[in-house]
């Protein structure tokens, strides 16, 4: 009986974590731009990033951006799955530096 309880629970959390994994993959590079451009001025605003700190990392979203257009005319018009990879990873690595940084300010 223990054991049936232990592998519906892995059952139910392993489908708890697809399920979220699923809905993250439901928002576009737009969308996600947009959510990173709120997050720092969010942060900006909570005292979590400088100015300066802040005005780094759009500078960053903007140069993803312009990346994005330049692909984007490159292909017609759209972006290829290689080309949204890498941009995701890109976006990724803008997510985690707000994250570091506003993590440090809490150490602080």
């Amino acid at each position: 009986m223990t054991r049936y309880l232990a592998f519906i629970a892995a059952l139910a959390l392993t489908a708890t974590a697809t399920i979220s994994t699923v809905e993250a993959k439901k928002l576009t590079v737009t969308q996600r731009h947009d959510i990173l451009s709120n997050r720092i001025n969010s942060a900006q605003k909570a005292g979590n990033l400088t100015l300066k700190e802040a005005n780094d990392l759009r500078e960053d979203l903007a140069d993803v951006c312009e990346r994005q257009n330049r692909m984007k005319a490159d292909n017609g018009g759209k972006l290829s799955y290689a080309d949204i990879t890498k941009i995701e990873k890109d976006l990724n690595g803008i997510s985690n530096k707000i994250h570091k940084k506003h993590l440090s300010k809490r150490v602080d």
